[in-house]
Parts: C-alpha cells; sequence; structure tokens
C-alpha cells in the first residue's frame, strides 16, 4: 500500500486540505464579519472537500485492486471493508457519550433507542462521521457492479442516484413544488433523516474515482485547471439561482454541477508531481486528514455544548481557530500515542 501511496503525494496534501475545509464548513470563520464571504466560502468554496475524499479513497482502492490477481484482489477488499467497519465502531463508541449524555438529559425512550440503531446502520451513529459507513456501502457498490461493467459505465448507473440526492436537498425548494416528487420525498423522509449515505451520496464520488483508474492518457495540467476554475464559477452561478429561487430548503451539500468540478479537480491535483524528498511528511499528513475529519466533531460538539454564549463561538474566527487548533493537536498525539500503543492504529 504504501509503495502505491507514494506516487500520489498530491493526493494525500489535497486531503488534508480537504479536512481543514471541513472545519471551516463546520465553523463559519467569516460569519462574523461578512454575510457574502460568509455564505460563498459555507455554500461553495468547501462542498468540494467530502466528494474529494469520496473519490481519493475509490481511486487508491481500485489502483490497488486493479494490480492484485483476482483472489488477491478479493482478499484484499474483505480487509479493507473489515477496516472500515472497525473504525466505525471505534468512532461510534468514541461519540456515544455524547448520544447519552442527551438520553440522560432529555429523557430516552424506545423510539430514541431504534432511532439510533436505524441511523447506526442507515445514516451515521453521529454527525460527521456518517463517512465512513457512507465509504463502506459506496465502495462495496463500486466493487460488485465493476464485475460486470466497466467504471465508467457505473458513473452512468450511479448519477442518477445523486441527481435523487440533489433534488432531496439543494433542490428541494423545486421539487416539493411537483406532486409527484413531493410524495416520493416525503415518503423517503418518514424512514430516513438525509440523503448523505453511500447509495446516494459517496456512490458516485467513489465510481469516479475508481474511473481515473482506467484513464490512459495522462492529465494534462493547465487544462485541467482552467476547466476546475470554469466549474467553479458554473457552480458558484448555480448555487446562488438556488438560494434566490429558494430551492436550497434542505441544505447546500449537493449541486449537479459539483460532479464535473470534482472531475476536473481531482485530475488536477493527480497532474501534480509534489517533491519526494521527505515521503514521512507526507504519511503524516495522510494520517492527520482522516484522523481530523473524524475527530473534529468532538470538539465541536463541547464547545456548542458548554461554551456557546461565550467568545470562543459567538466570534466566528476565533471559534475556527481553536477547532482547528484542538483537532490538528489532538490528531498529532493520537498518532505519537499509535506508534506506542498498536491498538490506536485501528482509529485510522
Amino acid at each position: 500500500m504504501a509503495e502505491i501511496r507514494k506516487q500520489y503525494h498530491s493526493l494525500d496534501l489535497a486531503k488534508f486540505i480537504s479536512a481543514v475545509l471541513i472545519i471551516v464548513l463546520h465553523t463559519g470563520p467569516l460569519s462574523s464579519y461578512s454575510s457574502v464571504l460568509h455564505y460563498g466560502l459555507r455554500n461553495i468554496v468547501t462542498v468540494v472537500a467530502v466528494p474529494f475524499f469520496f473519490m481519493a479513497s475509490g481511486f487508491l482502492l481500485f489502483v490497488k485492486l486493479n494490480r492484485l490477481p483476482a483472489e488477491e484482489g478479493s482478499a484484499y477488499f474483505k480487509r479493507y471493508i473489515g477496516r472500515l467497519v472497525l473504525m466505525y465502531v471505534l468512532w461510534s463508541a468514541v461519540y456515544f457519550p455524547f448520544v447519552l449524555t442527551d438520553w440522560l438529559r432529555n429523557g430516552c425512550t424506545v423510539m430514541d433507542v431504534l432511532q439510533y440503531i436505524k441511523r447506526f446502520f442507515f445514516e451515521g451513529s453521529y454527525e460527521t462521521i456518517w463517512f465512513l459507513p457512507a465509504l463502506i456501502t459506496a465502495s462495496a457498490l463500486v466493487y460488485f457492479v465493476h464485475k460486470r461493467l466497466s467504471f465508467r459505465n457505473i458513473v452512468l448507473v450511479a448519477l442518477p442516484f445523486y441527481i435523487f440526492a440533489c433534488l432531496g436537498s439543494s433542490y428541494y425548494g423545486l421539487t416539493e413544488q411537483i406532486p409527484v416528487l413531493r410524495a416520493v420525498f416525503h415518503a423517503y423522509f418518514s424512514f430516513f433523516d438525509t440523503i448523505k449515505n453511500g447509495v446516494l451520496f459517496g456512490f458516485l464520488f467513489v465510481a469516479l474515482g475508481a474511473a481515473f483508474t482506467e484513464s490512459r492518457k495522462p492529465v494534462r495540467q493547465g487544462r485541467a485547471f482552467l476547466f476546475s476554475a470554469v466549474f467553479f464559477v458554473l457552480m458558484a452561478g448555480e448555487t446562488v439561482a438556488q438560494t434566490v429561487l429558494h430551492w436550497s430548503t434542505n441544505g447546500v451539500d449537493t449541486k449537479l454541477l459539483l460532479a464535473p468540478l470534482s472531475i476536473c479537480l481531482f485530475a488536477w491535483v493527480l497532474s501534480l508531481q509534489l517533491p519526494d524528498t521527505h515521503p514521512e511528511a507526507y504519511v503524516w499528513i495522510r494520517k492527520l486528514s482522516l484522523l481530523m475529519f473524524l475527530s473534529q466533531r468532538i470538539f465541536l460538539t463541547l464547545f456548542d455544548r458548554y461554551l456557546s454564549d461565550s467568545v470562543w463561538v459567538t466570534n466566528s474566527l476565533l471559534y475556527f481557530v481553536s477547532i482547528f487548533a484542538l483537532t490538528l493537536a489532538f490528531s498529532a498525539l493520537f498518532i505519537l500515542l499509535s506508534q506506542k500503543l498498536k491498538v490506536l492504529r485501528r482509529f485510522y
């Protein structure tokens, strides 16, 4: 695995930047200073981060699988899914005290427990770590469908699911005006709380990442950057239109143009050739990015519950700096401790 990852230092760096963008997404560092800048940062810039994590995961997984004989690939995939399942269980255990605290504070019914079990299996046991079960589901879908279809055809299969996700979130204001679609989504949301899962969201982006492993032509860096800029502007226009027309009534994290933008950005990142003089630094960056992604909700929850009226939260920039610093320090310390306590490595 190390041999493969060594060729893609740009992915490691981009994933770290994405982890920071996710903290930006959750803290809104400019909200105290400029509503316009906050809107652009929150609704346009940061939304590329989670799709990038899915695409990078899909790309690296299937780069590895494509190089292995069938039997070895099957065994590797089972270990990969098993590792993700264990990570999800461990992180769910980390966040369960927050759930338990809510139950003790507000009272707990049988329905609350059943809702938690439902979320655990279908949506994510806690905010932010929904990424793990979504990645498990999406990776499994791409892996098994690939036995019949090429990755590029899988993208076509996954695209309607993502369009459905867009209609249930950033276009929900429009969807509700169409009786048939309104009935469909009311039925969907009567059971599920969100469209953020491996089928509707992760499937497409893991498939897109895997599709890059089929490419035989080198990516032209300048062209990839240019198309990234074009689609970024177009997606910004889509976002503004959604707001002006009051369509984005159920979330802003999905956009129709987010998919082509993600393709171009990923192609551009892959085209970057970063120096290999300190490979150990990229190993650290790789580990930090995932740990920061998964652990940030610890500090977000603590701040929002116990410091919500303090300057640490009411000042948006201070809020971001605090959460970022604590998450980075926690993740770095976690990596250092895992060098002595190997069991901690199972968290990332």
